[in-house]
């Protein structure tokens, strides 16, 4: 059992690597007819937005394993998310040039949208841009159907994945391992009329590979065991080097099918997602301070390839939703871990169990500048304290 306690986020990687807000594309905004096609004359604006998203997270993490053999292991990941969205939206309507007509008008001052010097007119407000977004305002708009760009908080289940480990080699240096296993959507996915949500699915079923290569390289300067063990002695030093690949599947969602640099579209389609499948790096070392206590070291280089996504009935230009959906991640993690079990096979201490305390970050990356895709990579940092029990 491992709890993730994240430090709270309000940026992420874009495409050139760069940190932005995860809001920047809504933030700062002067709300113009690109924003609002149909509603606003060209070269007008109702004023700007502010909104500001500031993402928490909260993961705790379930594992079990049973080794059906001594080198045959099953094993089960459920992870259990609770998240919450801080969000701060409101209009700065000072520098607008547009508002909503109050009374009787003539020419350019008897639409629902006019000149604000025009008599009998007032200036947008903050409810009123939740309005156009939302249900829309009687005489005025439509609407885009949007829930409001408030707060969110959610919590369920993550993706469940499950697999097979097998130790196909085990000698007095080396212990080589291959895992094969499925991760299933049962996670959080996107909700295209929430601007605010917080997903945490893709939404398809992946077959997942790994192969893992753990070197006892301080054997090269210490005497060798008498015999093959699993247990570290003190001053021993463990290289790990493990591949990663996600086979990703394709799956149908639902999405909102707006350009790169504007989400707000009413255009909804059901689509075919073949989200990109990802390639991970990982290289680590285990230093044995004392018996049962260790510390270690992790870095990690990830890649994801870019989404396809196919449009069905409605035709939209859903190609425009596959730009930056290619990724990159790079993090590290310090480890520090104390195990009773060398004690405990020393029958010194009455059960086995081991604890872990860790410091992730993501300390680089690139990925797409769209709150809704499920490839943008967050700037995210956590600690996280774990127990492990034999039994």
């Amino acid at each position: 059992m491992e709890n993730l306690f994240y430090f709270p986020t309000t940026q992420r990687w874009n495409s050139n690597g760069n940190a932005e807000d995860i809001a920047a594309a809504f933030d700062n905004r002067v709300l113009n007819s690109s924003v609002f096609p149909g509603l606003l004359p060209p070269g007008q604006n109702i004023g700007t937005s502010f909104v500001k998203f500031e993402y928490n997270y909260n993961i705790l993490d379930f594992g079990f394993s049973y080794g059906i053999t001594d080198r045959l292991t099953a094993g089960i990941d459920i992870p259990q998310y609770t998240v919450h969205n801080k969000v701060g939206a409101s209009l700065n309507a000072s520098n607008a040039t547009l508002g909503l007509r109050t009374g009787p008008g003539v020419g350019v001052c008897s639409g629902p949208v006019v000149p604000l010097l025009c008599p009998n007119s007032r200036r947008f407000t903050t409810e009123d841009v939740q309005q156009l977004l939302g249900p829309g305002i009687p005489g005025v708009s439509s609407g885009f159907g949007f829930k409001p760009v408030q707060d969110f908080r959610a919590d369920g289940l993550g993706d469940i994945t499950a697999a097979l480990k097998y130790q196909y080699l085990r000698t007095e240096d080396w212990r080589l391992a291959a895992t094969l296993g499925a991760r299933f959507p049962t996670g959080r996915q996107d909700d295209p009329d929430n601007l605010a949500d917080i997903p945490w699915s893709p939404g398809n079923y992946a077959v997942l590979l790994r192969l893992h290569h753990d070197y006892v390289i301080s054997n090269l300067w210490k005497g060798r065991p008498a015999a093959e063990t699993p247990i570290l002695r003190e001053g021993d030093l463990v290289l790990d080097f493990t591949f990663r690949f996600d086979w990703n599947l394709p799956t149908d969602v639902t999405v909102r099918v707006g350009t790169p640099d504007n989400p707000i579209t009413t255009n909804r389609e059901r689509v075919t997602r073949d989200f990109g499948d990802k390639f991970e790096f990982e290289l680590s070392g285990k230093y044995e301070l004392v018996q049962g206590f260790s510390v270690s070291a992790l870095y990690k280089y990830g890649f994801k390839l870019e989404d396809r996504i196919t449009s069905n009935p409605m035709g939209f230009p859903v190609q425009l939703l596959e730009k930056d959906t290619d990724s990159t991640e790079q993090l590290y993690i310090i480890t520090f871990a104390y195990s009773t079990l060398p004690l405990y096979l020393e029958k010194k201490f009455p059960f086995p169990l081991g604890i872990f305390l860790s410091y992730r970050d993501r300390f680089a990356g690139s990925g797409p500048s769209n709150a809704s895709s499920p490839s943008q990579i967050l700037k995210t940092r956590y600690i996280s304290l774990g127990f492990q029990v034999p039994f």
